[in-house]
């Protein structure tokens, strides 16, 4: 039950920031700020089909467990920027949970398939 909690609430968010990202201008001015200005839209629309996958992935375990490899990777990078950017802690903790979260799921989808 947790597993499928985490999965919904980790796809949703994935793709509402995905949208988000594409069109509002302070996530735009972020992307920018982070230095992937020009890759905003590459990454924006890989949160949205990783978030998808996430939801999706409940029929489908493989697509769930590449989902969550690739959010992960890409929240883990996200904790890299913002520690390169030097970003606050409490600015970098979205980007944690997001990983963990990530993570957790990845793991468990694997350890399901066995």
């Amino acid at each position: 039950m947790m597993l499928l909690v985490l999965r919904l609430f980790s796809g949703i968010s994935h793709i509402i920031y995905g949208v988000l990202a594409l069109i509002m201008p302070f996530y735009i001015e972020e992307f920018v700020r982070y230095g992937f200005g020009e890759y905003r839209w590459l990454i924006s629309l890989s949160q949205m089909a990783g978030g998808l996958g996430l939801l999706v992935g409940y029929y489908f375990r493989q697509l769930s467990i590449m989902s969550a490899g690739l959010l992960s990777l890409m929240m883990l990078s996200a904790v890299f920027t913002r520690v390169v950017i030097q970003d606050e802690f409490l600015e970098t903790v979205p980007a944690i949970v997001y990983f963990l979260i990530n993570s957790f799921i990845f793991i468990k989808s694997l350890k399901l398939i066995k």
